[in-house]
C-alpha cells in the first residue's frame, strides 16, 4: 500500500529536478535519410555524450557535450539512455532485478522516486517495477504501476518495457487471476498486457477479443495498437507463418527501433515453431545486438517463471 500511494502522488503531481552538467550517453536510431540521400546503405545508430535535458512522447532534448546549443529530436529515436547520475537506491534496484531478486527490486521504488530524478527516469524505474512485480509474482501491482504511467503518453523507451507475455507459454495461475480482474481497465496499455497474460491461458478467447478491441478503437494510441496488432501473431498456426513472415518483417520495420525487440522475439518464437530454424537464429543473431538494456533478459526470464 506503500508503494502504490507513493506512486499515485508521484503521477498527479510530477516535480521535475534541477539537473547540473554531466555527461549522459545516448542511443538514438538512425535518422531516417535527407530527400536526395540514398538508401543503399544501413543507418548506423548514433551513440551522443551530453546533457539530456528533456525526454516525453514526443521529444526528445538534449545538449551535446562541448556545446551550449540544444538539440531536438523526435523521442521515438531514442533507444536508451545510460544517465551519468544515477543515485544508489536505483543503483540497488537495476542490480536486485539483473539478480533475479524482484521483490528486493520491487521495494526499491518508491525510496528511488522520493529522491526525483528526471520524470522520464521515473517512468522507466516505474515501468521496471512493474516487471520485478509480474516475474516476483505480484501481478496485481504490475497492472497498477502499468495503469498510473499510461495517464500520460509515455516515450517508446518506456513503452518497450510494458510486461507484455510476448511469447508462448504457460502464466501462473495469480497472473491470470489478475488479468481477468483488469480486463475491462480503462487503461488501453493495461489491456495490452493483460491480452498477453490470457493467450498464455485456457482463456485466450478473451484475450484475443481484448487484442481486437485494441486494434479497431480509434481511441487507441497508435504504439499500443502497432503492439496489440503484433501480439495477435501468437495465435497464428504454424502452416501460416511461413507465408506471413515478409509482412511480419515489414510491421515489425514500421515501429520504432526502441520497442522492436518484443515483437522480434515473438517473430523468432513462430519461426522456430513452424520449423524455420535459420530465419530463426538469423533473427536472434540480430537480437542479440540490441541496445535497449537488459530487455532480450526480462523476455527470456518470463517464460521461466
Amino acid at each position: 500500500m506503500r508503494l502504490l500511494a507513493l506512486l499515485f502522488l508521484f503521477f498527479c503531481c510530477v516535480v521535475p529536478s534541477d539537473w547540473s552538467w554531466a555527461a549522459d550517453r545516448i542511443w538514438l536510431e538512425p535518422a531516417q535519410p535527407a530527400v536526395g540521400q540514398g538508401d543503399w546503405y544501413p543507418r548506423n545508430i548514433e551513440v551522443l555524450s551530453g546533457r539530456v535535458v528533456a525526454l516525453d512522447a514526443e521529444q526528445f532534448r538534449m545538449i551535446p557535450e562541448g556545446q551550449n546549443a540544444e538539440v531536438v529530436t523526435s523521442a521515438a529515436r531514442v533507444l536508451w539512455i545510460e544517465p551519468e547520475q544515477v543515485s544508489d537506491l536505483e543503483k540497488s534496484m537495476i542490480d536486485f532485478f539483473k539478480e533475479g531478486k524482484y521483490a528486493q527490486s520491487l521495494s526499491g521504488l518508491p525510496d528511488a522516486l522520493k529522491s526525483r530524478p528526471p520524470v522520464w527516469r521515473q517512468q522507466w524505474l516505474t515501468m521496471l517495477s512493474a516487471n520485478s512485480a509480474w516475474l516476483g509474482g505480484r501481478p496485481s501491482i504490475a497492472l497498477e504501476l502499468v495503469g498510473q504511467l499510461d495517464r500520460r503518453p509515455l516515450p517508446a523507451m518506456v513503452v518497450a518495457w510494458l510486461p507484455i507475455a510476448w511469447e508462448n507459454g504457460g502464466q501462473p495461475a495469480a497472473v491470470v487471476r489478475a488479468a481477468k480482474e483488469r480486463a475491462q481497465d480503462s487503461s488501453a496499455a493495461v489491456r495490452l498486457v493483460v491480452a498477453s497474460w490470457l493467450l498464455s491461458s485456457a482463456d485466450r478467447n478473451q484475450g484475443l477479443q481484448i487484442i481486437n478491441e485494441l486494434v479497431k478503437d480509434s481511441g487507441t494510441s497508435k504504439a499500443i495498437s502497432q503492439l496489440a496488432r503484433v501480439l495477435s501473431w501468437r495465435v497464428t498456426p504454424p502452416p501460416q507463418v511461413a507465408a506471413l513472415r515478409p509482412t511480419w518483417e515489414k510491421q515489425i520495420a514500421a515501429l520504432p527501433m526502441a520497442t522492436q525487440t518484443g515483437p522480434s522475439r515473438l517473430l523468432m518464437n513462430k519461426l522456430r515453431a513452424s520449423g524455420q530454424a535459420e530465419e530463426a537464429k538469423r533473427l536472434q543473431l540480430s537480437f542479440e545486438l540490441t541496445p535497449v538494456y537488459g530487455l532480450k533478459n526480462v523476455l527470456s526470464n518470463s517464460l521461466n517463471q
